[in-house]
């Protein structure tokens, strides 16, 4: 198990963030898609439904690493930032 802090990074669900097991997914696309149901789980459960709507058009992305197993070189500590301002 490798638990790491997963952030998204943007303008307006900046801060969202989930402690999840890096090593369960093989691709920065599953982790993505991950961290993005959450985001949208989480706000439909609170009945947040306008940001539901933003959240479901929001395009994550990761460029801040070259591969997948860049991750496993990082100090567990570190979180792990998904863009989705560009």
């Amino acid at each position: 198990m490798r638990l790491m802090k997963v952030q998204i990074s943007d303008d307006l669900f900046w801060g969202f963030h989930k402690y999840i097991d890096i090593e369960i997914f093989e691709s920065f696309d599953e982790l993505i898609h991950y961290i993005h149901h959450e985001l949208i789980i989480f706000l439909h459960d609170n009945n947040l439904i306008q940001l539901e709507d933003r959240a479901r058009n929001l395009r994550l992305h990761n460029h801040s690493y070259n591969n997948y197993e860049d991750l496993y070189k990082l100090d567990v500590s570190e979180t792990i930032y998904i863009c989705g301002h560009c």
